[in-house]
């Protein structure tokens, strides 16, 4: 049968820091499954050169790319097919504007929506040449000699994660994202979708329900991974971790009872963490999470849909704060409409916040979001074509501010925020708070001080491999 090689393409940036890609590794895992012969690369941890190599050791070349880099995607399947390969394309990008590819005369297949269902069933149809049966396989979209001839809808979103089997971490070299990233950071999923209406937001692929996993089999994954690949910490990748406080609750109690000991990091919104769950999540091993504000103007967040408010950002950073939680936030200039006023509102809320650590994008209307039906006129399609898009430019052209100043204003909102924040005042300030917290959490102070001692040894590995070696 032929050999299918699913690759991740190289964000032109790297901001995030790098860790296993998943969504390969569930394709993967699901090809194993299947018994297709499957390898998979990420370009982000391969040469040039080892990239090519794997593209010649496999017949059909599946790519995955996130909407910034699918000029870069496009570039390496006309090298795949210069080498008389079959390519496909799918991802989030592929679901909503499958014409960038097609047409790109690069591509033989977009197949659109959730894959791991499709998949196999394209990869079976492939290898028997069985046009009649590709026809059939939802989400396929095929071009030959220049003309579609099969366009088929995306298929209906996979309601049961639980049938999916874990992602095929065995299949990538984790000790090279590990040696790229000294944290040793891996990723774990536990839901799939978001119920709110941000405009910026494609959703094509994960929908606007909201579908989870079992709590066992959560806790069985982050058990796997963290004896077999010891990581420094987890992120749960999930758009909106905590959006059902209870199942939240049910994950801690299970990760404690298991005695897991491991750092991770949540992604959510600040109107969905509450005290008691924030407290829980530390004591089961939360230390970070990152929050998508965008805003601390009421009225930008009204134009973006948040369905947020100023008052709930401040609250669940001060919150997480005396939780003992570390906090990431991300922001937004340049949102339709957007005044100085409105900028100075935003670092006003940051400083009432005080999180951590803070991230500003340029805001970018997106292809298959409300942002892009909404605002097609002010975006010069000419330079989206040109460049697409990034964290800190923008096709979309501003009603009040030139790019030049976007891209000032987003530097110096992190700078003004850094140099506030680093400060005599709120050093001390942090240093009363975390004071508070320890007077709150007798247990942590008791730990701190014992390990600032030398009486309290470091927290042990979980890897019970590594246990099991430092017993003998």
């Amino acid at each position: 049968m032929r050999k299918t090689l699913l690759t991740y393409v190289k964000p032109h940036v790297q901001e995030d820091p790098l860790a296993m890609i998943l969504g390969i590794t569930y394709l993967g895992a699901v090809l194993e499954r299947e018994k297709i012969p499957v390898e998979l690369g990420d370009e982000r941890i391969l040469t040039d050169a080892e990239m090519k190599d794997a593209i010649e050791r496999n017949d059909v070349i599946g790519f995955g790319a996130l909407t910034p880099n699918i000029r870069r995607a496009i570039a390496w399947a006309k090298y795949a097919k210069e080498r008389g390969k079959i390519t496909v394309m799918g991802g989030p990008h592929a679901s909503v504007d499958q014409g960038i590819f097609l047409d790109s005369g690069h591509f033989d297949y977009v197949l659109k929506g959730e894959c791991e269902e499709t998949l196999p069933d394209f990869l079976r149809a492939l290898e028997g040449d069985d046009d009649d049966a590709q026809k059939e396989i939802p989400g396929l979209a095929g071009i030959r000699d220049g003309e579609i001839w099969v366009d088929n809808p995306a298929p209906p979103l996979i309601k049961k994660l639980d049938e999916l089997p874990v992602p095929a971490r065995h299949l990538l070299p984790m000790e090279s994202y590990f040696k790229l990233n000294p944290e040793r950071l891996a990723y774990v999923f536990t839901t799939r979708g978001c119920p709110f209406k941000c405009i910026f937001c494609q959703k094509e692929l994960t929908g606007r329900g909201f579908r989870v996993r079992s709590t066992e089999m959560i806790v069985d994954e982050i058990e796997h991974v963290v004896k077999v690949y010891n990581p420094g910490v987890v992120l749960f990748v999930d758009e909106i971790l905590t959006l059902r406080k209870k199942r939240i609750h049910e994950m801690c109690d299970e990760i404690i009872r298991r005695g897991l000991k491991f750092e991770w990091i949540a992604n959510t919104r600040a109107d969905c963490v509450d005290y008691p769950l924030l407290k829980h999540m530390h004591r089961a091993g939360c230390r970070r999470i990152y929050y998508g504000w965008e805003s601390g103007s009421q009225r930008m967040l009204d134009v973006l849909k948040k369905d947020l408010t100023p008052e709930a950002i401040v609250s669940a950073a001060r919150m997480t704060r005396r939780a003992g939680i570390w906090a990431k936030v991300y922001l937004i200039v340049g949102s339709p409409g957007e005044t100085p006023e409105d900028v100075e509102e935003t670092e006003k809320v940051l400083r009432l916040a005080g999180p951590d650590l803070v991230r500003v994008s340029v805001f970018n209307p997106l292809i298959g979001t409300e942002s892009w039906d909404n605002y097609q006129a002010s975006i010069d399609i000419e330079d989206l074509r040109e460049n697409y898009v990034s964290s800190n430019r923008s096709a979309y052209v501003h009603e009040h501010f030139s790019q030049v100043e976007l891209e000032e204003l987003r530097k110096n909102m992190v700078r003004n925020y850094e140099r506030w924040y680093y400060a005599y005042p709120q050093r001390l300030r942090r240093a009363v708070e975390r004071t508070m917290y320890y007077l709150e959490n007798p247990v942590f102070a008791r730990k701190r001080v014992g390990r600032a001692l030398g009486i309290v040894p470091p927290p042990q590995s979980s890897n019970v491999m590594q246990r099991a070696n430092e017993t003998v």
